[in-house]
């Protein structure tokens, strides 16, 4: 079971560069990628989409990629002389084109922002182009490994928190199943009496209408306790707990599925404050709401 909520970071040389991978999720409804890599690097945005795909299935994932100021010179400023000579050559045909008159300055080479740069590097031929990609590739796969064991940390954690509350939820089901009796019992012995005080208040000699009217009575109790019992929720209930741990001990993407879980469970816990009409059992159906909104809270993180 994994969170959806982790960091990592790597730094990796090459070609006497420094770079910098930076890896940060997020919870998130689906797989929601954001790529951040210098310009130069649209070419390899398949494969470390690729690579992230692999190992992460769920979460909002930001994966940063920056050159680095190299260690000696961190505050070097390198200008490219190939790009600074192209813009020179541009803005001056420009100007004879045009027959502006001004002489090229330094301030107009500087407007072109590949001229001058900070902790610059040395265009890289094709060969370490490809070079770099699969280095690249590698870290980010070491990276990716850094933001799964963390995302599995969270994730344990989230698993013992829900664990404990789904105990409480099984000791509140015990508590209902001897409340159910007691329910039953006080209701028999109300309607028992009200019968006994109606048959006091209008007396009837005709043995047979009283008969037919016990016989009456009789058929509208049972409906009564039929529409008052709790004991097919309190089964559903425990059903839905029982999944719900199930769910929890087991790895793989669980998210959605305990997001509807909980849907069902939180519609079994309402039918069972209606029909038991009981303040013992309203109020633990107010805990048991709050848990199960405990529940979903945390596991939108979970992917």
């Amino acid at each position: 079971m994994n969170s959806m909520t982790g960091y990592a970071s790597r730094t990796f040389v090459f070609s006497d560069q420094h770079y910098k991978i930076e890896l940060k999720s997020l919870n998130h409804r689906f797989l929601e990628l954001k790529l951040r890599t210098p310009r130069e690097w649209n070419a390899f945005e398949p494969a470390l989409r690729s690579a992230v795909e692999s190992k992460v299935k769920r979460g909002s994932v930001e994966l940063w990629v920056e050159r680095m100021p190299g260690a000696s010179s961190p505050n070097e400023i390198q200008v490219n002389q190939k790009q600074a000579e192209y813009a020179h050559r541009v803005l001056s045909e420009l100007a004879v084109r045009f027959n502006l008159g001004d002489s090229v300055s330094l301030r107009d080479l500087l407007t072109f922002p590949e001229v001058i740069g900070k902790g610059g590097a040395t265009p890289l031929t094709d060969a370490q182009i490809n070079g770099l990609r699969d280095v690249l590739l590698v870290e980010v796969g070491k990276a990716l490994d850094d933001l799964v064991k963390m995302r599995s940390q969270e994730g344990e954690k989230l698993r013992a928190a829900l664990l404990a509350i789904v105990a409480q939820f099984r000791q509140a089901h015990g508590r209902f199943l001897k409340l159910r009796d007691q329910i039953r019992t006080r209701a028999q012995e109300k309607v028992r009496k009200r019968i006994e005080q109606c048959f006091e208040a209008y007396t009837t000699p005709d043995s047979q209408m009283r008969a037919l009217m016990e016989t009456r009575i009789a058929q509208e109790i049972s409906y009564a306790f039929d529409k008052l019992d709790i004991e097919e929720e309190l089964t559903r209930f425990i059903g839905h707990i029982d999944q719900i741990e199930t769910l929890l001990k087991t790895n793989g993407l669980v998210g959605k599925k305990l997001d509807f879980m909980f849907q069902e469970l939180n519609r079994e816990i309402n039918t069972l404050g209606n029909k038991a009409q009981d303040l013992d059992v309203s109020q633990d159906v107010i805990s048991l709401k709050m848990w199960v909104e405990q529940m979903r809270e945390q596991s939108l993180n979970l992917e």
